[in-house]
């Protein structure tokens, strides 16, 4: 009940806010006004410095893809709540747990030591390419520079999407925590290239399909005989195995990731909101008149 009673104040915050659910973004839990009225990348740059803080531990940083997990818990079952920690006496991070399917910073990051503005930009703003980018988001923020990379210029707006979408519930899936921790070495947070590993595990067991549909990941797999896992650009998939060739080589294959990648989270994520307000019987809810008819699409069948 508690859950329950969770979710329900979420989707009454929501509609006080005028934000549909699935363009909820979770950043928006740690901040007072509306995140829409300000940069999304700047917010995920603050986000990433830990700027935003927890609420109930507010010494704590911001931990996104753990806040919605009585969500994690109606659709999959999972018992990832926190207060189990201390009345089980186990170790939270041994269980389940959410986690971010597809990383902004990868991209972000890729994007901007990619551009060929970097260095003047760089020398402008003072960033040491010889010391890690993540320690100098400061720069970036105070100079008001972090939009100004070439790549990240000529792809803005899916970008901003991105740094939002990149904390909607679509973009939230649940992980034991030693599995997300090793993947990143392997996909880069790319969640086409992890897909593609448990297709390989779990098909020759006969139970892909039934995990797919589990998780509401259709938007990353095509509706064909085997459902095999759709690649975010063409060629992404012969980079597995080498670290610098999982990231976008060029522009076209970075503006044909953001679309991609924005557009599945959408999908995937109006889909879980449907399934969670049919199983709460909160059909009533306006926003439901927008998922009531949906059917959850393929990646073939996606723009």
């Amino acid at each position: 009940m508690k859950g329950n009673t969770w979710i329900e104040g979420w989707f009454e915050k929501c509609e006080e806010l005028e934000i549909k659910p699935w363009e909820w973004d979770f950043k928006q839990s740690y901040i007072k006004e509306p995140i829409k009225d300000t940069s999304s990348i700047k917010i995920m740059l603050e986000y990433k410095m830990g700027k935003l803080k927890a609420k109930v531990k507010p010494r704590s940083k911001a931990d996104c893809d753990k806040e919605p997990f009585h969500i994690y818990q109606l659709l999959w079952g999972t018992e990832n709540d926190p207060e189990l920690k201390s009345k089980h006496h186990l170790d939270y991070y041994d269980l389940l747990r959410g986690e971010t399917m597809n990383s902004f910073w990868t991209t972000y990051k890729n994007s901007v030591i990619s551009s060929e503005n970097k260095n003047a930009l760089y020398n402008e703003i003072g960033i040491n390419p010889k010391n890690p980018l993540i320690d100098q988001c400061h720069l970036l923020i105070s100079n008001e520079k972090f939009k100004e990379f070439k790549q990240i210029k000529d792809n803005i707006a899916a970008f901003e999407k991105f740094a939002t979408s990149s904390h909607y519930i679509g973009n939230f899936t649940v992980l034991p925590h030693w599995m997300n921790t090793g993947r990143y070495s392997f996909s880069q947070d790319y969640w086409d290239v992890t897909l593609q590993s448990f297709f390989g595990f779990f098909k020759p067991l006969g139970c892909w399909k039934q995990f797919v549909e589990r998780y509401f990941l259709q938007p990353y797999v095509n509706n064909d005989e085997e459902w095999t896992v759709s690649e975010f650009w063409e060629g992404h998939f012969a980079g597995i195995g080498n670290y610098n060739q999982l990231k976008p080589q060029n522009e076209q294959e970075l503006s044909e990731f953001l679309h991609k990648v924005n557009l599945r989270i959408e999908e995937r994520g109006k889909w879980m909101i449907k399934k969670v307000c049919e199983e709460l019987k909160l059909q009533h809810l306006t926003f439901y008149d927008e998922l009531k008819d949906r059917q959850i699409r393929f990646s073939n069948e996606l723009n």
